[in-house]
């Protein structure tokens, strides 16, 4: 009979979802530091007064203790590290910190470990409970996870033929990586032809500091328009569906 291992192991994370499994258990989605993204079985996670207790609620980051046998690992010990109840108290803070959990969990499969995605996540949450410029702190947050999965978008040179911009260009083009100059434009079946100015908004909130992008004054219009932008750009390069920071508030609101 060949012999089963099984070991304990820790790790750093913070909960992406949950959901209930048997009469008393949860299945919970984390992102930890070291593997990624995992799943564990929190056993006896729905009893009153269980041993988690906040260590598994969204958002929250936690110290986590595994073991590891057959299946699915177990969560064997949860020691909160933070919180953020601040979050909690204020409707859209509390949603934008859940859109984040989302687009992350959309965006990466099991065990991609990514220590720069998970320091992004506490980056933003600690930056979302000094400014409530949500929308902006969203598009950034999207940005940085896509030049963490390696497809950041070409915006001084052509994504097509490789021909550097003297101007803005007028193309834009999921598929091809980026922008795109004039000529390649018209041989693309998928080029959004965006207004000089949200060509402009939309390298500067590529290039600039999350710090530089929160001083930019952008009308309604114009932020539905990057974040539309954005958002069927990651739907491009992840292959799965990415909602916009607007429906996502939106559905919210409609829910409750």
């Amino acid at each position: 009979m060949m012999k089963t291992t099984t070991r304990y192991w820790k790790d750093q994370g913070i909960v992406l979802k949950s959901i209930n499994f048997g009469e008393l258990d949860r299945i919970i989605t984390l992102f930890t530091r070291k593997k990624g993204k995992i799943q564990v079985v929190a056993k006896g996670a729905r009893k009153v007064g269980n041993r988690f207790g906040p260590a598994l609620d969204c958002p929250a980051i936690s110290n986590f203790m595994f073991y590891e046998g057959r299946g699915m690992p177990i969560l064997s010990q949860a020691e909160i590290v933070e919180c953020y109840r601040e979050i909690g108290k204020k409707t859209n803070q509390w949603v934008f910190a859940n859109y984040l959990l989302f687009i992350v969990d959309r965006c990466y499969e099991q065990e991609e470990p990514d220590e720069r995605i998970f320091e992004a996540i506490l980056f933003y949450l600690d930056l979302s409970m000094k400014c409530d410029n949500y929308s902006v702190l969203g598009l950034k947050f999207r940005i940085d996870l896509i030049r963490f999965l390696g497809f950041l978008p070409r915006i001084r040179f052509c994504a097509v033929c490789g021909k550097r911009f003297k101007k803005i260009p007028p193309g834009w083009s999921a598929a091809s990586g980026g922008m795109v100059c004039e000529k390649c434009s018209s041989l693309k079946d998928d080029i959004h032809y965006l207004p000089p100015e949200m060509m402009t908004l939309l390298a500067k909130v590529m290039t600039f500091s999350c710090a530089s992008c929160l001083s930019i004054q952008l009308q309604e219009n114009q932020f539905a328009y990057l974040d539309r932008i954005i958002s069927e750009y990651l739907t491009f390069h992840v292959g799965k569906k990415i909602t916009e920071w607007k429906i996502f508030l939106e559905r919210f609101q409609e829910a409750s």
